[in-house]
């Protein structure tokens, strides 16, 4: 999810806040890390002169920079301890935001329980297709929950060499589906709990269908989504219906 000028300076506070209770050394090497001139830090022993230093170098930073630089000091602070882990997770969350997997994402949007079960690559556009539709922004909504298919998809692609993925939405779901035998997967992942094959093997049929039609419905409401031209209650619905194929389709392929 795309961050404003503004949210990226209210995180490198909290960051960099969390950053200033550490050491001296292990500020110096985090701050490195996080591609940070240390060279504008003096090496001092003194923290009322090293603290504002590391703030005024990262103020330098270009906009990139400082949006690379973000998760990987989140990251380093919570690889420190748990406590330095938890004490940061409270911190995003009073200010609004959760981090999860490199992302930083607007709390109550997609829950992290909920992120866990998801690929990287779909969290962010879920995420704003949530927030877009809580804006009345349906055509944004639609645009980015399906995006978040099209990342998902796209990077398994380039993950298995599996040839160029071609513009067709469905096509490239299909492809992953079938050539990464994801629902032959499922099946024995759910004999090997003692599913009864027969039970398996239904309960694999039926997930397959469901996931086809949600397939076929997404990129039939992609089309025409550019045709749709104000706003009912039932458009409202198939929009948050969309969101929620789009997120099911990414659960399902998560971990291929």
């Amino acid at each position: 999810m795309a961050l404003t000028e503004a949210e990226i300076q209210k995180l490198s506070n909290v960051l960099l806040g969390k950053v200033m209770e550490l050491s001296i050394r292990t500020k110096y090497v985090l701050v490195a890390r996080a591609g940070i001139d240390v060279a504008e830090v003096p090496n001092v022993q003194d923290n009322a002169v090293v603290n504002p230093a590391i703030a005024r170098a990262f103020a330098k930073l270009d906009i990139e920079s400082k949006l690379r630089a973000l998760p990987i000091l989140a990251d380093a602070i919570a690889r420190i301890s748990d406590d330095n882990r938890n004490d940061l997770t409270r911190l995003l969350g009073q200010h609004g935001y959760q981090y999860i997997d490199g992302t930083f994402v607007p709390v109550g949007l997609i829950d992290e329980r909920e992120a866990r079960h998801l690929p990287q690559t779909a969290t962010a556009e879920l995420t704003k297709a949530i927030g877009r539709l809580a804006d009345n922004d349906e055509s944004g909504a639609i645009t980015a929950a399906c995006g978040a298919v099209d990342a998902t998809t796209t990077a398994l692609y380039e993950r298995h060499n599996l040839g160029e993925p071609g513009a067709s939405f469905q096509a490239k779901v299909n492809t992953v589906i079938n050539r990464l035998g994801v629902f032959d997967k499922l099946e024995q992942e759910l004999r090997e709990i003692n599913i009864k094959p027969e039970d398996a093997r239904k309960i694999r049929e039926e997930m397959h269908e469901a996931t086809k039609h949600a397939v076929e419905a997404l990129q039939v409401i992609r089309r025409t989504n550019g045709d749709v031209h104000g706003t009912k209650p039932t458009y409202t619905r198939i929009v948050y219906d969309t969101i929620k194929w789009s997120s099911a389709i990414c659960g399902l392929l998560e971990g291929e």
